[in-house]
């Protein structure tokens, strides 16, 4: 499976991959925010998050909203996914899951939770990255994870790790946004396509 998100594109084995973020029960149950997948990645779950762009830890009203976003949505995606998995909304909801994540027997301190910003600069990663593991220090425990499964990348680090396979260079990222900042999928497509 292929997508588009955040001048990014993603590509995922159709089995590995499930659009938490496209998925019915989180766009019907209102006040539920989702990442845009969880996805099988060399036998660990990983949920991914993308964004376009992140504020500046020193502009603090603006950096703490976007952590507290982010937060909502792996904190969200956490438990949706594990209800899902446990059968929880049903079997129904079990099976649109990809084959390899119903079979997947993993305990939920293997997870990683994956933040990709696109255009952030190296030496902003650490604030954060140290943000938002603070942030999830509840998810954390609840769900026995590590800190350390808690990551924050670039796009290029992103291309480094596997996470995406190409991404929209910087300078030209104003060409495929949207008035609301928001990147234009068809515009995107056409990109990736001429640029393959």
């Amino acid at each position: 499976m292929e997508f588009y998100e955040s001048f990014m594109k993603f590509s995922f084995a159709d089995d590995d991959i499930f659009r938490i973020e496209d998925d019915e029960l989180a766009k019907a149950t209102k006040g539920i925010k989702a990442c845009e997948c969880v996805v099988l990645i060399s036998e660990n779950v990983a949920l991914v998050e993308a964004k376009s762009s992140a504020p500046r830890i020193d502009n603090e009203e603006k950096f703490n909203h976007f952590i507290s976003d982010i937060r909502q949505k792996f904190a969200h995606s956490l438990r949706l996914f594990n209800d899902i998995k446990n059968k929880e909304h049903g079997e129904a909801a079990f099976l649109r899951l990809p084959i390899n994540l119903q079979l997947a027997q993993l305990p939920t301190d293997t997870y990683k939770i994956y933040l990709i910003v696109h255009g952030h600069k190296w030496d902003w990663l650490l604030g954060l990255i140290d943000a938002l593991r603070v942030a999830l220090k509840e998810e954390v425990k609840k769900w026995n994870l590590r800190d350390s499964n808690i990551k924050v990348f670039n796009e290029e680090s992103a291309l480094e790790n596997h996470l995406i396979v190409a991404f929209v260079p910087r300078e030209e990222v104003q060409s495929l946004r949207q008035p609301d900042g928001n990147m234009d999928q068809e515009l995107a497509k056409q990109w990736f396509s001429d640029h393959e």
